[in-house]
């Protein structure tokens, strides 16, 4: 491991140079364009950080912002200035090979100042968390759910290939009230739930944690109907998993029909059983679509403010596969050598492998659902699901953000989705998102103007994160004299 780290700061350094800004009092960024969500498109601005946050802004003609000696001054004429991303669904203990450092590494050279963990058993995510609070400036702003909260046969139980260890099982007879204290004195801000979890503990396990304050998202439970699972007070969904089910013309057919396999299925282990059931209904609640009663449940999703995370980055990989193609495969180069060889080859032979029509059906009705989501205003956060299906921790965040784009989405709405919705998920909108006065000084100047393309953000100049410079392009900072 230790040579991998020698390998990738050898990789940074040639990209990046790291800054003095530890000892430094304020880090000033003049001359550039602020653009955020929620205000309206600000050029020639100086903006001053001082400590975690924003302590000025004001137009760059002014000059009344006093330099003083030590002092980090950036000028950025003809750039962009950005809050730092988010990528709402990570999984930091998915892959052993590929530690918590590395990925840590990648969110911030790629912008992410933020991620969302859902779903690691809480004993392996551990060192992430303790190597974030003994370390906070080494690493992404985390959030974790602690382990998913599943059934009696649940799906992610680390004893099939493929489903490593993420989840907890709970029954009718589990204290759950005991389950959500014991995992908030272990640090999680929210809950997630996933798809074997019966209907009756799904109920309790949200009254609970809204007694709480506890905000919960996940996979909708197999054996309840979407609308009660909402009407229940569910915060939040992933991979707009189950929707189908839902919106099926044979919908309550269907709810049946998974309670009859659940109930009946005793000796197949989780993760086969959830397969067999998707298997089964999938697609062909996809090809039965009730449009109207489709429109109606996602304009429900609206109203009750439920938020959506697609992961349209996993949703279409087998249609699109996008890993297979030489320049993402590019990235597989920062990850640990084990990690590397595995992804080129495997990448590679599932490439080969005939795409099928039930691949393209899921990739077009992920990016229908998607545009809808956004055309009756229902909240998107962006999230990956990385390092599954060879999404390299950080890089994925910007393909998310083309695709949402693809899916009907603006670019500023796309930014929307990776900045300040994520951040009103926790109620943090006050001190996060967006690039106001007195908010955390996680912020990205980019060369280009996202607003014209959203892979523009992809052309990073700076990113500062808990208002230190994590990263500067050495060429372009050698060109413009950026610090005095």
């Amino acid at each position: 491991m230790r040579h991998f780290y020698f390998f990738l700061s050898l990789i940074l350094s040639f990209l990046f140079f790291g800054s003095p800004t530890l000892a430094s009092e304020k880090i000033i960024i003049e001359n550039v364009t602020l653009i955020d969500a929620l205000n309206p498109v600000r050029d020639n601005m100086t903006i001053v950080l001082k400590g975690d946050v924003i302590e000025s802004i004001e137009e760059s003609r002014s000059k009344s912002v006093i330099i003083e000696e030590d002092d980090i001054v950036i000028n950025a004429k003809g750039k962009f200035l950005i809050p730092g991303l988010w990528d709402a669904h990570v999984h930091l203990t998915f892959i052993p090979e590929l530690d918590y450092r590395s990925a840590f590494d990648l969110f911030l050279l790629n912008g992410i100042t933020s991620i969302r963990d859902t779903g690691a058993v809480i004993k392996k995510l551990n060192p992430a968390i303790n190597f974030v609070n003994e370390n906070p400036n080494s690493a992404p702003r985390l959030f974790y759910s602690g382990p998913l909260i599943d059934g009696k046969l649940r799906v992610y139980k680390g004893q099939e290939p493929g489903f490593p260890e993420l989840s907890i099982g709970v029954s009718e007879n589990t204290d759950i009230e005991t389950v959500i204290y014991d995992l908030l004195e272990q640090g999680v801000t929210f809950l997630k739930t996933y798809e074997m979890l019966s209907k009756e503990t799904f109920l309790n396990l949200l009254k609970i944690a809204n007694q709480n304050n506890l905000k919960v998202t996940g996979h909708i439970p197999l054996d309840i109907d979407l609308i009660e699972a909402i009407d229940a007070g569910l915060d939040g969904m992933q991979h707009i998993r189950n929707l189908e089910l839902a919106c099926s013309k044979n919908a309550k057919y269907l709810l049946n029909q998974r309670k009859q396999l659940i109930e009946n299925s005793k000796t197949l282990p989780g993760s086969a059983l959830r397969t067999k059931i998707h298997q089964l209904q999938r697609f062909d609640s996809i090809k039965n679509i009730d449009n109207k009663r489709c429109n109606k449940i996602i304009k429900y999703l609206a109203a009750k403010n439920v938020f959506q995370t697609p992961t349209l980055t996993i949703n279409t990989a087998s249609s699109k596969r996008f890993f297979a193609d030489s320049k993402w495969r590019e990235t597989y180069k920062f990850l640990p050598t084990k990690v590397q060889r595995n992804w080129k080859t495997n990448s590679l032979k599932l490439a080969k492998e005939t795409q099928t029509e039930n691949d393209q059906i899921f990739n077009d009705w992920s990016m229908k659902i998607v545009g809808l989501f956004n055309k009756y205003g229902v909240k998107i956060m962006a999230g990956t699901d990385t390092p599954i299906a060879f999404l390299t921790p950080g890089f994925s965040l910007h393909k998310e953000l083309e695709l949402l784009v693809e899916a009907g989405l603006t670019p500023l709405e796309a930014l929307k989705a990776a900045t300040i919705t994520p951040a009103e998920f926790f109620g943090l909108e006050n001190k996060m998102g967006t690039i106001d006065l007195g908010k955390y000084a996680d912020l990205v100047i980019l060369n280009n103007n996202p607003l014209d393309s959203i892979k523009n953000t992809q052309n990073i100049h700076t990113v500062i994160a808990k208002g230190k410079i994590k990263y500067i392009k050495e060429g372009d900072t050698a060109k413009s004299q950026t610090y005095r």
